[in-house]
């Protein structure tokens, strides 16, 4: 019996092969793929006026999920970094959040590596996301990546309508990530040109799946109705077999086509998602085909999960972090990015920087030499509301911490601070009661304005103290280090002091206890031309 059914296997076999019509047709389907993507979350838990927090994102993607079959959820990377809220309960709830949202695969972005590359891994493995990034190498000669980097992941599924599915997801982050993460923690790193990788990477991929997706950590923008990508994203016509881009990094609204790649990018902080549709069809053969539908920027609705919402209240209560102390009455808003013309200075910037000064004078006693504050533009990450300023308010102002650092200058060394800080790609140097005098863009004189308001000019031979986060004097944001080589012996003799640049700024603001903007004297430009 076991032999003849062998042989009416073969028999029917062999039929089938020489008559392809007698084969059963595949019955042919159609499905919607639909990918979500938020990207630089920066442990925005908490709502505010303009922050949707966790509670919303949460309430949102439950609902979306109970009517959009087929649905991935994608992050770009600055997931947890960023605010004060996660710097002190040290990134949680992530994982929780994650969880709940559903978040698949993530890019790694460079505030993922503000604590540490050991921190990073350690929340690498929080749930059940997965990062990705095929562009991080050790050494690149022998393509040698790091075990934490993950180069791309390929999903097989099959779709509600019982279409199957190949969908590659490949990992890319910003080779910015050498100068806006701490140097020293990123310098055994090498970060390869995204796009060249990414060529690479979908040649090594061909036929490995069906639908090809970046998840990028990379900056781009709207030029108009065309997408802009940032410093090595020039060369995007050479990437051949790519069905979409999500990107982050720069926190702008990005939604449309290049070189007919769909580009998304959902600004910042949860504000928004980015959503990005692809109709799948198998036909009666069994061949599975895609086109890309459409794509578009969705606002996150307004209720929220209850229980998400409960949990971020847990910590916002917690009396071991402080978050709702009261440190200072500000009668008038000041915003990180309301400059003033024709400077990139801010207010702000010179309330944060005077901090920095004022720790000097305070540890060191000394009132006599000139002393000057300054910060990279992006550690200011928001606005200082109008009222009663919380400790969470104000810690979210200057959250990434780090340690404060006084060095002596010569005056030629301080003019040539101030004009790469005039120069910076990354935005204007921040400080203090300065008055600077340009022609051509280039600073012809400067002058100090000491505490009792006399106004001195900068001279190249003589000494000045200038206070600094260590990202800027390690040369973050491509700022140069050797500026910084000559650290002032009393202020470094004391390694214990309280000299955190988020806890200092506190702290300044209890010194005040009541903020009043115009007694702050912000730099002026006055153009030679």
């Amino acid at each position: 019996m076991i032999k003849k059914t062998v042989f009416l296997c073969a028999v029917t076999c062999a039929l089938l092969a020489a008559f392809p019509t007698l084969q059963a047709k595949v019955k042919p389907t159609r499905d919607t793929l639909t990918l979500i993507g938020f990207n630089d979350f920066h442990g925005s838990f908490q709502q505010t006026s303009d922050i949707p927090g966790a509670a919303a994102l949460a309430y949102t993607i439950g609902q979306w999920r109970q009517t959009t079959p087929n649905m991935h959820v994608l992050a770009g990377g600055d997931n947890y970094s960023g605010g004060y809220f996660t710097r002190i309960t040290g990134g949680q709830p992530l994982a929780e959040l994650f969880e709940t949202l559903g978040v698949e695969y993530s890019a790694i972005g460079n505030h993922e590596f503000d604590w540490g590359i050991p921190a990073m891994v350690e929340r690498m493995n929080w749930g059940s996301t997965r990062y990705l990034c095929a562009n991080i190498f050790l050494d690149t000669l022998t393509q040698t990546r790091p075990d934490w980097a993950v180069p791309y992941v390929i999903v097989h599924e099959t779709l509600k309508n019982g279409t199957p599915l190949r969908l590659a997801f490949i990992g890319l982050a910003t080779p910015e990530t050498k100068t806006t993460a701490m140097p020293a923690i990123v310098k055994d790193l090498y970060f390869e040109n995204p796009v060249e990788c990414a060529r690479r990477v979908r040649e090594q991929l061909t036929d490995s799946a069906d639908v090809y997706i970046l998840l990028t950590h990379i900056g781009t923008l709207m030029d108009g109705d065309e997408v802009i990508f940032r410093n090595t994203w020039e060369d995007v016509s050479v990437l051949k077999g790519i069905d979409g881009i999500f990107s982050g990094h720069s926190h702008k609204a990005v939604c449309g086509l290049r070189n007919g790649i769909p580009v998304v990018q959902a600004r910042n902080y949860g504000r928004k998602f980015s959503q990005m549709r692809f109709e799948v069809s198998r036909d009666a053969k069994g061949k599975v085909s895609h086109r890309f539908l459409d794509a578009e920027l969705l606002t996150p609705l307004s209720e929220q999960d209850s229980s998400m919402l409960a949990l971020v209240a847990s910590y916002l209560e917690n009396p071991e972090y402080g978050f709702g102390e009261i440190v200072c009455h500000n009668p008038h808003l000041l915003s990180n990015d309301e400059a003033i013309a024709p400077s990139g200075f801010t207010l702000l910037g010179t309330l944060v920087t005077r901090s920095y000064a004022w720790c000097y004078r305070t540890l060191t006693q000394d009132s006599v030499r000139p002393v000057i504050g300054v910060c990279n533009w992006g550690s200011i990450r928001t606005t200082m509301p109008e009222g009663n300023i919380t400790r969470l308010q104000a810690g979210n102002i200057l959250p990434f911490g780090g340690i404060l650092g006084a060095f002596e200058f010569s005056g030629s060394d301080l003019l040539q601070l101030l004009q790469y800080g005039m120069e910076c790609k990354a935005g204007w140097l921040q400080y203090h009661d300065m008055e600077i005098e340009v022609k051509d863009g280039k600073i012809q004189t400067a002058f100090y304005i000491a505490p009792d308001g006399t106004r001195s000019e900068i001279r190249p031979d003589e000494t000045y103290i200038v206070v600094t986060e260590n990202f800027l004097s390690s040369g973050g944001d491509g700022y140069d280090a050797k500026l910084f080589g000559h650290p002032d012996a009393t202020f470094a003799a004391q390694p214990d002091a309280p000299r955190n640049p988020t806890d200092v700024f506190i702290n300044y603001l209890r010194y005040l206890r009541h903020v009043e903007p115009p007694t702050f004297a912000a730099p002026r430009m006055m153009d030679g031309n």
